[in-house]
């Protein structure tokens, strides 16, 4: 059901609802109050034989008696006494009373009740019917009550209803405009519009839950913008990566098939290159296989809780080592307790420790530094182990330093070694699928420090 329906439904049940009350509640106090009783007077009236009145004029009391208020008590008298009717005890059973009497006896019991005298218009203007009635100064009273508490409950119900109208067309206008703004966005992405911000209200009084999804909507046009981006680099990346070795090989084997290679040694050393550009390349179609496989997540539930500090040791032991091979000043200093346990995957750790350790010597000269730290904190109700490297290499420019884990980025020409630019989008993506954190601080001439944050569990 549509929510404009919805709405309808409940607009129409809001107003319907209190007056139906307001309705029933005047008409079950008629149909149940006492007074009705009132009426078997009237056939008392109709039953007596020498009653001097015609139909019409018993019409009209009829309709006069029908509109006596609650608690009215009456009396009938004609020809200057006798007594046609009445349901007041004192005057029950008799047929005929003194006049001056009658009028004593209100003016003694004026105290207690109310009396009003009607003489009403009859067809036989011979006949002259006097119609008294009375009703207790205490019903009164009450009556009186019950009419402020009905005029009170009335006014509620006005005010209810003006309430309830005002708050669902607020709603309405709301879920409305809101929902007009989410399909004129979605619409917007479904047409390709990446680039244009979407449309979603700021002002906290308009914001709902439909303005949050907009939002939420936002954040998705953003990742699929960045994706798309992500997708361009990464073929624009493998096009470039493995178009030199495609290049070389292309070169060689025409050489070889147009006849400039003749020389057996020049076969020779052509055969070489062209062998070792194709392990180059197999090498690399690997590689890019490796990192598609990496965000494969299936693995992650696989994980199985071991201890991590012989990991970093054995991995610094070796950094210091190669370390002194590439001429670079490695220290390190592991502070892990042997009992604390991580949930991880060996292989996949090792390649990202390596990683970071190969991305620190490629910019580092000779007689720089590295440092491996790796502590325990357990501050602030937590249990964390940091692991860093820090080197005094030429740093990262500040604009370079949010792109540096994108894949086939490359911040810097100066690279000592060949690569696809994918090492550092490889550790991102293994830090963060075992659900790590990493950072990094680098300073333009000055190096750069990584760290990983590795949550105890």
């Amino acid at each position: 059901m549509k929510i404009k329906t919805q709405l309808r439904i409940f607009l129409i049940g809001v107003i319907l609802v209190p007056i139906l009350a307001a309705t029933a509640l005047p008409a079950y106090h008629y149909l149940t109050r006492p007074d009705r009783l009132l009426l078997e007077g009237y056939k008392q009236i109709r039953s007596m034989e020498n009653l001097p009145l015609s139909k019409r004029d018993t019409k009209v009391f009829a309709q006069l008696i029908r509109t006596l208020p609650p608690n009215v008590e009456f009396i009938i008298i004609a020809n200057h006494g006798d007594i046609l009717g009445t349901t007041i005890q004192e005057f029950s059973g008799l047929t005929h009373i003194d006049m001056p009497k009658l009028f004593q006896y209100m003016n003694e019991s004026s105290e207690k009740y109310f009396y009003q005298l009607t003489s009403p218009p009859l067809e036989d203007k011979s006949n002259e019917i006097l119609f008294i009635s009375r009703i207790s100064r205490e019903a009164k009273h009450k009556k009186d009550g019950f009419t402020k508490m009905l005029t009170a409950f009335l006014i509620c119900v006005a005010f209810f209803e003006l309430f309830c109208i005002i708050l669902i067309v607020m709603i309405s206008q709301t879920i409305s405009s809101s929902i007009t703004i989410l399909n004129k966005n979605t619409q917007r992405i479904a047409g390709g519009e990446l680039d244009v911000k979407l449309d979603f209200s700021k002002n906290t009084k308009r914001d709902n839950e439909i303005t949050s999804l907009t939002e939420n909507l936002d954040k998705m046009r953003l990742a699929l913008k960045d994706n798309e981006e992500r997708r361009s680099r990464f073929i624009m990346g493998i096009s470039h990566d493995l178009r030199t070795p495609v290049a070389v090989i292309k070169g060689y084997t025409e050489a070889m098939s147009d006849g400039f290679c003749d020389n057996p040694d020049e076969m020779k050393k052509s055969l070489a290159i062209i062998s070792s550009k194709t392990e180059q390349l197999g090498n690399m179609i690997d590689t890019l296989i490796n990192f598609v496989k990496l965000n494969q997540t299936d693995w992650v539930s696989q994980l199985k809780k071991q201890k991590i500090a012989p990991i970093f040791e054995e991995f610094a032991k070796s950094s210091v080592t190669t370390g002194g091979i590439f001429k670079r000043n490695v220290t390190a200093d592991i502070k892990i307790s042997n009992e604390t346990e991580v949930a991880f995957d060996k292989p996949l750790i090792q390649r990202t420790l390596e990683n970071l350790f190969s991305n620190a010597l490629r910019y580092t000269a000779d007689n720089d530094s590295i440092e491996i730290r790796a502590y325990e904190d357990c501050s602030e109700n937590l249990h964390r182990i940091f692991f860093s490297i820090r080197d005094t290499g030429i740093g990262i420019a500040k604009e370079n330093l949010e792109k540096i884990f994108d894949m086939f980025y490359r911040a810097s020409s100066s690279r000592r070694e060949e690569g696809m630019g994918i090492g550092l989008a490889t550790v991102m993506t293994i830090v963060k699928a075992h659900g790590w954190k990493i950072s990094v601080q680098s300073e333009l001439g000055n190096g750069s420090e990584f760290t990983i944050e590795i949550p105890v569990r």
